[in-house]
């Protein structure tokens, strides 16, 4: 925990509004109806990427609503949320709160580059859908913390969204052979969200050497299941997504996320 001021951030806290997080942020319909942290990547993440006992502390850095932390206090777990956007400590608390979780889950404001967390504490760091939002630079910092507050074997989980393959090469190659002047394929088909939030989109190789370089060993990064075709315009180009998808030298231009798990 470095006591040194940080720089601002690329992006700031208050990008991430309460609106972002209820209508915007992936999962908000799940955690909206009963703020149930079920959904998808969290209980993968808890269930199948950690192997946590009961009393172990998680700290889950850029914690969102809290869902992976109130599924983890249910499982015995304390868990630990961090993050720097104050509406979404105010939606973690509330989540906490639903369940009745107090004592065992918390949420903490705080900047992943510097973590409210001491030496060697933590059995377990999960960062979800955060290390596109960092800099290269930002990240760096952020797994350098991830690997300070984890205990000697403790594990780093991280997932991210997108695999910067699905835009920038098979997006690409398909709009070429669209015949000119076809106006549905805009340039970039990125949201206005991911084009202010997502600073720094991953690729296998780049997520594994950020990792490497800060520590870790023991490092296993793979494409995750998430084939994404929502801004493809065309049923066509869809079907050419799940096809590369199949293929093992090829599934990084058709799947969307990426898992990566790690020790200290």
């Amino acid at each position: 925990m470095s006591s040194r001021p940080l720089p601002a951030p690329a992006v700031p806290a208050s990008a991430y509004t309460d609106y972002y997080f209820r209508q915007v942020c992936a999962g908000a319909t799940e955690w909206s109806e009963k703020a149930d942290p079920i959904h998808g990547i969290y209980a993968y993440a808890l269930t199948s990427l950690m192997d946590l006992p009961p009393g172990s502390l998680l700290v889950d850095v850029g914690c969102g609503r809290g869902e992976l932390i109130a599924l983890a206090a249910q499982h015995g777990v304390r868990a630990v949320g961090v993050d720097y956007a104050s509406a979404a400590v105010a939606l973690a608390q509330q989540t906490i709160d639903t369940r009745g979780l107090d004592g065992l889950a918390q949420v903490h404001q705080g900047d992943a580059r510097s973590l409210p967390v001491g030496d060697a504490e933590a059995d377990a760091v999960s960062m979800l859908d955060v290390v596109e939002h960092l800099l290269p630079a930002e990240l760096a910092r952020a797994l350098a913390e991830a690997h300070r507050i984890l205990k000697p074997g403790g594990q780093l989980v991280v997932h991210t969204f997108p695999n910067r393959l699905i835009y920038e090469l098979t997006y690409r190659w398909l709009r070429c052979l669209v015949p000119r002047g076809a106006q549905r394929w805009p340039e970039d088909p990125r949201t206005s969200w991911e084009r202010e939030m997502h600073v720094n989109e991953q690729t296998l190789r780049g997520i594994s050497r950020a990792v490497d370089a800060a520590g870790f060993r023991d490092r296993r990064t793979w494409y995750g299941e998430w084939i994404y075709t929502d801004f493809v315009p065309s049923r066509i180009a869809a079907l050419t997504y799940q096809a590369l998808a199949r293929i093992p030298g090829a599934k990084g231009a058709g799947r969307a996320n990426i898992l990566l798990t790690a020790r200290r």
